[in-house]
């Protein structure tokens, strides 16, 4: 792949970092990945808050062995999380490692989070509950959530410890991660006042298709960065 290709996809998971800690999704803690298209490598944030990570020189370059192969920082604990989703879908781009608050509610609930809006719709799918409470941080656990996310699920509510969200690449991923947790605390606002009316599968699919054309999240995605202050 192109250097200025490999460099865009850097451009891209920085400014995806800089977004989830906007909108309070990831604080301390959590990490963005992107897959380098026809390769065995892919491109995360350090073992570090992402509000730390400020340039494309502050990424690692890791294979689908779990190894660092490029970068001067360390990889995240969980990069196994990656590594094992990668490895079982080649349709997944990107992985946004989450930690957003709502969603953590539902995940120590034990109930996953549905479609429940037009902009949820973007998951596709209810998001379920992986009942582990243990760090993604070896290759037994990685390929348990791998299995458990599917060959056509969008994430993961980890119970007690955030979110995993997948994506075709970090644009994706980062609004998945954002109308999902938006999602949850729309689904905690109606239960306070009477039962919420999810999205039917077909309704979520419909709607989902047309919300994930590029044009949408391209438009989305200018609003967020303009938001965390990028543009």
């Amino acid at each position: 792949m192109a250097d200025d290709q490999v460099t865009g996809i850097k451009e891209e998971i920085v400014a995806a970092g800089k977004i989830l800690i906007s909108r309070r999704i990831c604080e301390a803690f959590g990490h963005v990945s992107a897959r380098i298209p026809n390769t065995d490598r892919f491109i995360i944030t350090p073992r570090s808050s992402i509000a730390f990570v400020t340039e494309p020189d502050d990424l690692v370059t890791v294979n689908l062995q779990g190894e660092r192969v490029e970068g001067k920082n360390e990889q995240p604990l969980e990069t196994w999380l990656h590594t094992c989703i990668y490895r079982q879908r080649s349709d997944v781009g990107a992985v946004a490692r989450t930690h957003s608050f709502t969603t953590s509610a539902f995940s120590v609930l034990g109930r996953g989070v549905k479609p429940v809006h037009d902009f949820g719709a973007v998951l596709l799918r209810e998001v379920p509950v992986f009942m582990d409470s243990r760090l993604i941080e070896n290759e037994e656990i990685g390929s348990e959530l791998a299995d458990f996310i599917g060959s056509e699920g969008t994430g993961a509510l980890l119970r007690g410890n955030g979110t995993a969200v997948l994506g075709k690449d970090a644009k994706e991923a980062t609004i998945r991660a954002v109308y999902l947790e938006e999602s949850a605390m729309l689904q905690h606002k109606a239960s306070q006042v009477g039962e919420a009316i999810f999205f039917s599968a077909e309704e979520a699919l419909q709607r989902g298709s047309q919300l994930l054309e590029s044009s949408h999240i391209d438009r989305a995605w200018a609003h967020y960065k303009q938001e965390a202050g990028l543009v």
